[in-house]
């Protein structure tokens, strides 16, 4: 997999476009750097399919590679040097595959590691052909015969590298950080054959402290989310962290599984029979709940156990790490990085002065970490800028297509050019209990909404969650939903609060504020919050302190700007027709308020 192909002018002088690929089978996504310009989008955005499994290749993702390109300044690419990177190391998984040096069970077993294995040569033969303006279909070529066949003059080089899957993971962590030293925790399903590592970064250099295999906590996590009736393949972990406030402590459930794990420092193992496990856990809990199962509440008390579980062991990993004594900061990442409420307990419970955590810790971040760590940790190219990285890195929301569509004249809307004003107005829509859409500028990175493609609303009434679950997202009850809360007003409103930039972790609602914003308190009295500073969202810290100004509630409620089952919207087209099918109230595009009727 390593090597060079060139076509290129040794006269000339060849800017270096980094290109990263998140290539796992679930949540592939693309990151491209060129010297500061970033963009990184996962897939399933641009083909609106739930974590876009298998779509490892590019017969429906050039046309927004090229677009990304030339949103950067890029396009038409020539005269480049382009690294292409993987966020798996393939030597590594060949030797795990071929020599079942891992046994993976379920879906994410060894003939899907291989499937992807297979698919990767292809990705880089057709984003070759795409870098050089011709589509993907040409694919069936070698792309080294461009410059004979259409007499080709772009003048790129392409150089294909891997990264070790653990090392991606850890890249994003670490470069999206204000860090520059810290430890580095990355708990997930599996790597090519790890589950969890732990590296120290310094000087720009990852050194390995710890890695073992085989015990896998995502996994664990992921047949709990099976047996409760749920699909880890569409990504619904989520719902055993909802559903875990609405549950009750079972000591004989806990203690199922606090008795199958043993700790040894960063290791642990898990004392696991198949059969014995199912038997046990069945008899306990009344059996697995069908998915068809209205009664989701039947399962609460094994999501509450669980969860409490789950909870336990990241902490105690993490303080193991911090009794290390090697840094004060910590940087986390891989799938289990999801779990907002365990990540809130990190702080309060270990040595760790500093917790950092990507906007997309899961694999899909994995695109951007493979690029950064060829570009900053391989080649040495450049410095980064130590800074909590902005995770507005996706596309930009195109608003001339948006003004070809209203000048059909088929929708309602008014165009407010000055921003304050358009804060201002907005504001008063949220006050009145209506629910909006609010689409600005470029796309976050990453699984959750922060004020770029999200749903807003009032906190205040109620019955505020309900409506939106029940009207817009077409979700179960006992989903939460976020506040957006300005950073100055942080300590008021949380126990213990920290900043929390990419909606990460979950912390404790004060008591005194709880009756204020009831639509963001979660059943247990917690919330799932984001922090808002005005240098790093500036019209969405000015429509929050505008809704503040009337009202004198300094946060709003934030949800993604989708519907249950689908990623969040991507175009223009994709925003206009959730609103106009589901119970939105209106749709903020830019300076553009859409309304209905």
């Amino acid at each position: 997999m390593n090597g060079t192909t060139t076509s290129r002018s040794e006269d000339k002088t060849l800017r270096r476009i980094y290109i990263g690929h998140a290539n796992t089978f679930h949540d592939p996504s693309i990151a491209i750097i060129e010297g500061d310009q970033i963009f990184a989008e996962g897939i399933e955005r641009h083909i609106q399919c739930k974590r876009a499994w298998e779509n490892l290749r590019l017969w429906y993702s050039w046309r927004a590679v090229r677009k990304a390109l030339n949103d950067l300044g890029l396009w038409p690419v020539k005269d480049a040097d382009v690294v292409s990177v993987t966020s798996w190391d393939y030597d590594l998984l060949k030797e795990v595959v071929e020599n079942r040096l891992v046994e993976f069970d379920g879906p994410g077993g060894v003939c899907m590691l291989s499937h992807h294995m297979e698919m990767e040569p292809i990705f880089n033969n057709q984003l070759a052909w795409i870098l050089r303006s011709y589509p993907a279909n040409f694919s069936d070529q070698p792309h080294e015969l461009a410059p004979e066949m259409f007499q080709d003059s772009h003048n790129i080089s392409i150089q294909i590298k891997m990264t070790n899957h653990h090392l991606a993971h850890a890249a994003t962590a670490v470069y999206t950080s204000p860090f520059d030293e810290c430890m580095v925790m990355i708990i997930d399903g599996y790597g090519e054959w790890t589950t969890n590592s732990f590296y120290h970064f310094h000087d720009n250099r990852f050194d390995l402290i710890h890695q073992q295999g085989i015990h896998s906590l995502g996994l664990m996590y992921s047949s709990i989310t099976e047996i409760c009736g749920f699909s880890s393949l569409e990504g619904e972990e989520w719902k055993i962290m909802g559903l875990a406030a609405y549950g009750a402590f079972n000591n004989d459930i806990y203690q199922f599984f606090n008795e199958r794990i043993v700790f040894d420092g960063l290791s642990f193992e898990i004392i696991y029979d198949p059969e014995i496990y199912f038997k046990t856990l069945m008899s306990l809990i009344g059996g697995m709940r069908h998915p068809d199962d209205p009664d989701v509440m039947k399962i609460a008390d094994l999501a509450h156990c669980f969860q409490r579980f789950f909870e336990e062991t990241v902490v105690k990993l993490a303080k193991a790490a911090g009794d290390l004594c090697l840094s004060k900061n910590l940087a986390y990442a891989g799938g289990c990085a999801l779990n907002s409420s365990a990540n809130g307990k990190i702080l309060e419970n270990t040595n760790f002065e500093r917790l950092h955590i990507p906007s997309a810790p899961a694999d899909d971040g994995c695109s951007l970490g493979a690029a950064f760590y060829e570009k900053y940790a391989a080649q040495k190219d450049g410095n980064r800028s130590v800074a909590v990285m902005s995770p507005y890195l996706g596309s930009m929301i195109d608003i001339e297509r948006l003004e070809k569509i209203l000048s059909f004249k088929g929708i309602k809307y008014r165009h407010l050019s000055d921003e304050n004003e358009l804060c201002e107005e907005v504001a008063i829509l949220l006050d009145a209990g209506n629910i909006v859409g609010w689409i600005q500028g470029r796309a976050e990175f990453g699984p959750r909404a922060l004020g770029n493609r999200s749903i807003i609303a009032d906190p205040r009434p109620a019955d505020m969650k309900d409506r939106i679950n029940s009207r817009v997202k077409f979700r179960e009850d006992y989903r939460p939903l976020a506040p957006s809360i300005l950073h100055e007003f942080g300590d008021e409103y949380f126990e213990g609060y920290q900043e929390s930039p990419y909606m990460e972790r979950t912390l404790n609602f004060r008591d005194a504020v709880k009756d204020k914003v009831p639509a963001v308190v979660h059943k247990n009295g917690t919330g799932r919050l984001q922090t808002v500073r005005e240098e790093w969202n500036p019209r969405y810290y000015r429509l929050i302190h505008a809704f503040y100004e009337k009202t004198g509630i300094p946060l709003v409620l934030n949800t993604s700007y989708n519907v249950m089952g689908k990623p969040i919207a991507h175009s223009v087209e994709d925003a206009i027709t959730v609103f106009f099918t589901t119970g939105l109230d209106y749709l903020v595009i830019g300076n553009y308020i859409l309304m209905k009727g």
